[in-house]
């Protein structure tokens, strides 16, 4: 009798772990797609009506859409490698291990902060006030996308040296030899960067944005242009939500339960769960609104 049930359980263990590549083969390509054809889309209208030299939100919007990009393709498609064909790069070559957590993460904690600044930018163009809409400045927008990527570039040069590719076991594993920078990395990046900070400012000001959409003599006032702007910043805050709500609740959990005793088929279970969290978190590099003004 506990032979045939352990058989089962080695049953059950193996048809999650089954489901686990599936679920990141699908719902991977189907980012992966959407992702690289929205955003290579938009960079094309961008750059042949060139509105990204005049309007803040229009630069915002077309340096996130290299920003994503990367994430895509550096990010979900190793993911999908890994997960769904059981190759893991990161493993079978040390300065790959080194290289590509700090490089996606570059990309990523970029686009998080832009995203922050477009909701701010978009908030004071939608203002019924006159001055604070002359605020919007391509000139500052320029600056402030440089200096974002420069200083999540400095943030993130510990990684290379901290990242290495070892072996625990017999089976080689690419992890971080620094347990203070691992947990900074757990609670304050994951935690904070991704998730709760950007979640917390772009609900703020999209909730004011639409506030000031609701006054007439505003929305009268502003442009074609700017409309769609605030309506895709909009959208973009609306997608980030959706997908980074979850993903916050899934990652709190992992982090908080990292340590405890559990079995074999409860860790296939969360497998299963962890490797859809893994490719939803990739939904707001993935779901553009198209930019379609001529």
């Amino acid at each position: 009798m506990s032979s045939n049930n352990n058989t089962k359980v080695g049953f059950e263990i193996f048809q999650l772990q089954q489901s686990s590549r599936y679920v990141c083969l699908i719902f991977g390509f189907i980012l992966l797609l959407s992702g690289v054809i929205g955003n290579i889309f938009n960079m094309i209208i961008f750059f042949m009506n060139g509105y990204y030299n005049n309007n803040a939100s229009s630069f915002y919007m077309l340096v996130r859409c290299f920003l994503d990009l990367n994430a895509l393709l550096v990010g979900l498609v190793t993911r999908i490698l890994s997960t769904g064909f059981s190759l893991d790069l990161a493993v079978m070559n040390r300065g790959w291990c080194k290289v590509r957590s700090g490089f996606l993460d570059i990309n990523t904690q970029s686009t998080y902060t832009l995203l922050c600044l477009q909701s701010i930018d978009a908030f004071i163009c939608s203002s019924p006030s006159v001055v604070l809409r002359q605020k919007s400045n391509i000139r500052i927008a320029r600056y402030l996308v440089i200096g974002t990527i420069c200083f999540w570039f400095i943030h993130e040069l510990p990684y290379y040296f901290l990242q290495d590719l070892v072996i625990t076991g017999g089976t080689p594993a690419c992890v971080t030899k620094n347990t203070i920078f691992a947990q900074y990395r757990s609670y304050f990046i994951y935690l904070g960067v991704y998730t709760s900070i950007p979640i917390v400012i772009i609900s703020i000001f999209g909730f004011l944005t639409v506030k000031h959409m609701r006054i007439t003599a505003v929305k009268r006032s502003l442009t074609a242009l700017i409309q769609q702007m605030i309506m895709m910043a909009l959208f973009q805050i609306f997608a980030v939500l959706i997908f980074n709500g979850p993903y916050t609740a899934g990652q709190i959990y992992f982090i908080s339960t990292a340590n405890s005793v559990k079995s074999a088929y409860q860790r296939a279970q969360e497998q299963l769960v962890n490797s859809f969290f893994a490719i939803y978190g990739y939904g707001p590099y993935a779901v553009k609104d198209l930019f379609l003004i001529g």
